[in-house]
């Protein structure tokens, strides 16, 4: 640790330490469950300096001699938050490498040159693979709330720009800074970091309903594409399209939820086969059934609470014409030639 007039530098090296131990002291304190891979093929060798600016942690990490940082996971989970508390949000500056933020739909890739947010209160599922980073440590209630909204967003406004520079600059002058100084720094850095989230959350609230009705428009495709498949789920939903089960339901909690949709769309598919005039009269029974409805009680309870008459009596208006048209009428105007036309 080296000190200087303003604050502690911590200056850490896992070089100093037992190659068998490196890994277990650099993970033991981490607010997640950091998982490398091949850690037997990968010698685990890293760097990090740090220090606190008033209420501000600002810290480095890097892998020295050019050497490539092993792949790891780091799970952050309820129970890390839970157990944790650790009410702060984090920027962090990709110098190389990249990071795979997996709790955003779709997935956010983080490369060199991105900031990110990430709230230590919510959920965050990564893949880093990342060398060489510089991360901003903030108390929660120095921000502004929509803070939260930009969990896991890349920050790409002008003034991001700036708080980029921001960091590198005041990393590199760290030892450099004096006590008396510290106040103007923070003050400074809060006013940025305070543009920086407003604009964001702003620019994010413009673009959340075309956002919104575009990934609805996919998952509606996808549901059209698979309705009448038996294992249409909101896991295989997830999979297939990808987003997470918390986005799906959002997408629909003002309509039943997803498998409301896809009950009534399959009802609404029933009900064309059987008001359809030019296709044999179908089974109920086996039209229930091919609908994803084992039960025809069931299938005849849904049906008319959707339609209004049961799914016989949509078979019967079907065969039989309006009161007062012929058959002979009925079949002309079916095809569409009106006897008054001619």
């Amino acid at each position: 640790m080296a000190q200087t007039s303003s604050s502690s530098v911590y200056d850490f090296s896992t070089g100093d330490l037992p190659e068998n131990d490196r890994l277990r002291f650099w993970v033991k304190d981490n607010h997640c469950d950091c998982r490398v891979w091949n850690p037997e093929l990968v010698s685990f060798d890293v760097e990090a300096i740090g220090a606190e600016l008033g209420p501000l942690i600002l810290s480095g990490r890097e892998w020295p001699g050019g050497v490539q940082a092993p792949g790891c996971e780091a799970p952050t989970t309820n129970r890390h938050i839970r157990a944790d508390s650790h009410d702060f949000f984090r920027f962090t500056l990709v110098l190389d490498g990249r990071y795979l933020f997996r709790s955003t739909e779709p997935v956010s890739v983080k490369s060199a040159g991105d900031l990110f947010l990430l709230d230590g209160a919510q959920v965050n599922d990564c893949i880093v693979e990342g060398n060489n980073v510089i991360s901003l440590a903030v108390p929660r209630d120095l921000l502004p709330s929509q803070t939260a909204l930009l969990h896991g967003h890349t920050l790409t406004a002008g003034v991001a720009g700036l708080l980029t520079d921001h960091l590198i600059s005041l990393f590199r002058n760290l030892p450099m800074l004096k006590e008396q100084e510290i106040p103007y720094v923070v003050q400074s850095t809060l006013q940025l970091l305070t543009a920086v989230v407003s604009s964001a959350s702003d620019a994010m609230q413009e673009t959340a309903g075309p956002m919104r009705e575009l990934l609805l428009g996919r998952v509606l495709r996808y549901l059209d594409t698979h309705l009448l498949e038996a294992d249409l789920t909101p896991d295989r939903i997830c999979r297939d399209v990808g987003v997470s089960r918390a986005k799906l339901y959002q997408l629909f909690e003002g309509n039943g939820g997803v498998m409301r949709q896809i009950q009534r769309k399959r009802l609404h598919r029933a009900y064309q086969l059987l008001a359809d005039p030019k296709r044999p009269r179908p089974h109920i029974a086996e039209l229930a059934w091919r609908h994803g409805f084992s039960n025809e009680k069931y299938f005849y309870r849904l049906f008319k609470t959707e339609f209004g008459h049961t799914p016989g009596e949509t078979l019967k208006n079907m065969l039989q014409p309006p009161s007062g048209v012929t058959p002979a009428f009925a079949q002309l105007r079916e095809d569409g030639i009106d006897r008054r036309s001619g």
